[in-house]
């Protein structure tokens, strides 16, 4: 079993925009949705890492305030 490879991925999404049956201008538009929903995704991640990191230092004890 071989392990996933994010830029082979992306690699072969661009691949089959390239060799899809449309005229340049609906190409264009594919690869621009293709970049849009990497940025959306990539910040999405971005997030969810910080909330993660956000509760892992509150689960330690760092922000629960003892009065």
């Amino acid at each position: 079993m071989s392990k996933y490879d994010e830029k082979a991925s992306k690699t072969d999404l661009y691949a089959r925009v390239k060799l899809a049956p449309v005229n340049a201008i609906q190409r264009a538009v594919a690869v621009n949705a293709l970049r849009d929903a990497d940025a959306i995704s990539n910040g999405i991640m971005w997030a969810m890492k910080g909330i993660g990191r956000l509760f892992a230092r509150a689960n330690s004890g760092q922000l629960i305030q003892n009065h």
